[in-house]
C-alpha cells in the first residue's frame, strides 16, 4: 500500500487541465482582485494541511505566466533557513529584476537595510 503524494501535472497553456475541484474559477477572482489595486496588496491563502492550497498556487502561477505576467513563486516553508524572511523574499525578486527595474530594486533594498539597521540599535 502507498500512501506517496503525487503532484498534480500542470500544464503550460492549461493549468487547470488536471485539475478536479474547479479551481479556475477561484484564480480568476483572484485575479479580478489582484487588477483592482494599482498599489499592490498582501493575499494570504489560509487553509488546513493537505488541503491544496499549494497546488492551486501553482496552477494559479502558471496561468498568470500564461497571461504574461510576472510571478514570483515564495514558499516560506522552503525558505525557514533565513533568519530573517525578508531577505530570502529580496533573493527571489532579485531574480526577476530587469535592467529597468533595477535601480527601484536597489533602492528597496538599501531602505530594508536601513531599517534593519535601526531595528537592530
Amino acid at each position: 500500500m502507498s500512501i506517496k503524494h503525487f503532484d498534480v501535472e500542470i500544464e503550460s497553456g492549461n493549468p487547470f487541465a488536471n485539475c478536479k475541484l474547479d479551481r479556475r474559477k477561484y484564480a480568476n477572482v483572484l485575479l479580478d482582485l489582484v487588477n483592482s489595486y494599482s498599489n499592490g496588496f498582501v493575499l494570504a491563502i489560509n487553509n488546513k494541511w493537505g488541503t491544496g492550497k499549494t497546488t492551486f498556487i501553482k496552477m494559479w502561477e502558471q496561468d498568470l505566466k500564461d497571461k504574461e505576467l510576472q510571478t514570483v513563486y515564495f514558499n516560506a516553508w522552503e525558505n525557514d533557513f533565513e533568519n530573517n524572511p525578508l531577505t530570502a523574499l529580496m533573493g527571489e525578486l532579485k531574480n526577476i529584476t530587469t535592467k529597468s527595474t533595477e535601480p527601484k530594486f536597489k533602492i528597496a533594498l538599501k531602505m530594508l537595510l536601513y531599517y534593519q539597521n535601526i531595528l537592530r540599535q
